[in-house]
């Protein structure tokens, strides 16, 4: 575990424009738990880049990481969840994490693979994933894509941020919805998206045409009341669909 000294994270002082006010925009606090240093070493470097990120922690365990973050709550965490035991260690992290810091944002960045794992932490609340090996501008952009109050989740390689009206761990989702309200091939449908299935490899698995799978990707999206295909899966799994 480290801790680094208090950083300056005062706001930073724009120049005001005529007649207006500065625009303070203050440092985001960053902790990065991984039980790699390579790769905590790593997003140090790359944060250490911009001006709005401070890296004010590390930690290599569940333990060391909730001592960081007591001693100086950060804005998000970056969380690998494979930490050991199967993954249930940065899972059960998360939660603590989400319980004892109201309003922290946490980012899975990880190489796990295993589905079960990841849709434990989507339900859980976390705010994005994105998967190691990333460009290191993606992972950029979706930090601050998180810091805005946004989400992103990684999809078959590709990341896409989810509108904040999605529901969040801090907030409710506004309907319960259930399988029963969908029919046996969305179900489907949902099911081979959740596993980052194009549409051309849906329709090849289901023996339907590319444009009937538009169809009912369409008709997910209007039954969910979400806007972008990306939010179907991230929507369904809150709602204990998937």
């Amino acid at each position: 575990m480290t801790t680094d000294a208090v950083l300056d994270i005062r706001p930073a002082v724009l120049e005001p424009a005529a007649g207006r006010a500065p625009a303070p925009r203050r440092t985001a606090r960053i902790l990065v738990v991984d039980g790699e240093g390579i790769v905590r070493f790593g997003l140090r470097q790359l944060f250490a880049s911009d001006p709005h990120l401070a890296v004010i922690g590390e930690a290599a365990t569940p333990r060391d990481a909730l001592v960081v973050a007591d001693r100086c709550p950060p804005d998000l965490v970056i969380l690998d969840v494979d930490l050991g035991r199967g993954g249930a260690a940065g899972v059960e992290l998360a939660r603590m994490l989400l319980e004892r810091h109201r309003g922290v944002r946490i980012l899975v960045l990880t190489g796990c693979r295993d589905r079960e794992i990841m849709l434990s932490a989507v339900r859980l609340g976390v705010h994005g994933y994105v998967r190691k090996g990333a460009d290191t501008n993606d992972i950029l952009r979706a930090v601050h894509t998180l810091l805005r109050g946004e989400s992103v989740f990684d999809s078959g390689g590709h990341s896409a941020p989810v509108s904040p009206d999605v529901p969040r761990d801090d907030r409710p989702p506004a309907r319960a919805f259930g399988s029963a309200m969908l029919t046996e091939r969305e179900n489907q449908v949902l099911r081979l998206l959740a596993m980052g299935m194009s549409n051309r490899e849906i329709g090849r698995t289901l023996v339907i045409s590319e444009a009937t799978v538009k169809f009912h990707v369409r008709n997910l999206r209007d039954k969910l009341d979400v806007r972008r295909r990306t939010e179907i899966v991230y929507t369904a799994t809150r709602q204990g669909m998937v």
